[in-house]
């Protein structure tokens, strides 16, 4: 589902956007400590262009101010390796240490390799899989049939849990590979 279309749920707000404030809350409680901004601008050191970033975290690691740039994606198809190949150049514009991608419906083959074989700046791959409650509710008025989308392949889910997240955003090692 793009940005562009004006799908709301009950809240007023698109879904889209629900689920970028979602996941801004859930790294926000990660790291109370940490400043954690939504929808911010970051100037581009290369292109000098403001760029868009989905959720902006920074903080002190060890003794290191570490930046962290995420990106939120909710779309029909699990994400491709041409995406990956963009948030990488977005990363390395902006100047961000790590990037995680969020994506709603998973990340072709070729995207979790390219963003595992990503290291400077290094690139975490998270997929959420459908909530049960929305494949349950097929037809029901309030959920939308353009979010029932494919199960993912259980290689495509990353279980981040705070310390492998604290294990990533310290070293740049993808947790699913240790």
């Amino acid at each position: 589902m793009g940005k562009g279309q004006a799908d709301k749920s009950k809240h007023g707000n698109p879904w889209w956007q629900r689920y970028e404030i979602s996941i801004h809350e859930m790294l926000s409680a990660f790291d109370p400590a940490a400043f954690v901004r939504h929808n911010t601008q970051i100037p581009g050191r290369f292109s000098q262009v403001p760029r868009q970033i989905d959720v902006w975290a920074t903080g002190t690691v060890i003794g290191q101010q570490i930046s962290v740039a995420v990106e939120c994606k909710m779309q029909k198809r699990p994400v491709d390796v041409q995406i990956i190949d963009a948030f990488i150049g977005k990363l390395l514009d902006i100047g961000a240490d790590r990037g995680v991608i969020y994506s709603y419906s998973g990340f072709s083959n070729g995207a979790n390799m390219r963003a595992y074989a990503a290291r400077s700046p290094a690139v975490l791959t998270v997929a959420l899989k459908t909530p049960r409650i929305v494949k349950d509710s097929f037809g029901v008025p309030g959920y939308p049939a353009d979010l029932l989308v494919q199960d993912v392949p259980p290689h495509w889910i990353e279980d981040l849990d705070k310390e492998n997240f604290r294990i990533f955003i310290k070293s740049g090692q993808t947790p699913k590979f240790l």
